[in-house]
């Protein structure tokens, strides 16, 4: 991923490179030809709507629109297509229609289809159905959401960082969900802040997904200057940052991110990225100086 710039590490910490819950759920049925207008409440409940399309051209112009609720992290969608008549193809589209975000198509005639898509907080998704042979036939989609549970959530920026725990533990996602036409980088970002006391600190991060590398900083919350940094460019591998006895108490801001690029944002099939459902542990620890 790009990261914005920042002071070099000091030479005790370097960076080393190497290779690289649900809290709601939402059901949807969009019928193609009737369009139908949908809202969400805030309150996350389960709703449904009728969705059965036909095929024309099914182009941007015959994309229905599918709305993410508006909740604090988003999430995904998994969306099947039931086996009948004919080769289905879904194809997504931005919120415009004028987009073209992924295309995916039935293993053979007369199987289904199933495909998944991640989305923002209140992010529009158009989706238009079609026989891949051009034939006229009819279709039904079924589209679930789950939202990422995050409780640090919306902490994606310096100036946002959630509180730490008084135990120094916490866990949380490196997860998000597509906003316009592309994954943001920095969305993906998580900042913790705390005071640390005089004397050693450490700070640790586990249960690290196995389709992510992660990357850890530790900054100044005064003025956002760079402490520590750490990584491995491992997937799936833990992080360890030790940093020399502080002299005295000092309010700092630890950082978590992705060492490489984001993940995919929409895929065929149904198994998941492990980042969805598996949240990291990150862990501060810190000794006391001897009065």
């Amino acid at each position: 991923m790009t990261t914005s710039s920042s002071p070099p590490a000091p030479s005790y910490l370097t960076e080393k490179a190497g290779n690289s819950g649900p809290l709601s759920r939402l059901r949807e049925r969009v019928r193609v030809r009737a369009r139908p207008k949908i809202t969400f409440a805030l309150t996350a409940a389960l709703l449904s709507f009728a969705a059965c399309g036909s095929t024309s051209p099914g182009g941007a112009s015959d994309a229905q629109p599918i709305q993410s609720p508006d909740d604090s992290t988003g999430g995904y969608f998994i969306a099947t297509v039931a086996p009948g008549m004919g080769t289905p193809r879904a194809t997504l589209y931005d919120s415009t229609g004028n987009t073209e975000l992924a295309s995916f198509v039935a293993d053979s005639a007369g199987a289904g289809l199933s495909f998944w898509f991640t989305s923002a907080p209140a992010q529009q998704t158009r989706i238009a159905l079609r026989d891949d042979s051009g034939a006229g036939n009819t279709y039904e989609l079924t589209t679930n959401y789950t939202q990422v549970a995050d409780t640090f959530e919306p902490n994606d920026a310096m100036n946002a960082a959630a509180p730490m725990p008084a135990d120094g533990q916490m866990t949380a996602f490196l997860f998000a969900g597509r906003r316009d036409t592309a994954p943001d980088p920095a969305a993906y970002d998580d900042y913790y802040r705390f005071t640390a006391q005089p004397g050693a600190l450490s700070i640790r991060m586990d249960d690290v997904p196995a389709d992510l590398a992660a990357r850890l900083f530790l900054f100044r919350a005064a003025d956002g200057t760079e402490v520590a940094r750490v990584s491995n460019g491992m997937r799936g591998m833990p992080l360890s940052m030790s940093v020399p006895a502080l002299t005295d108490a000092a309010d700092l801001v630890v950082r978590v991110s992705l060492w490489d690029e984001t993940p995919p944002a929409s895929s065929t099939g149904t198994d998941l990225p492990a980042s969805f459902t598996q949240p990291y542990r990150l862990t501060v620890s810190q000794s006391q100086a001897a009065p």
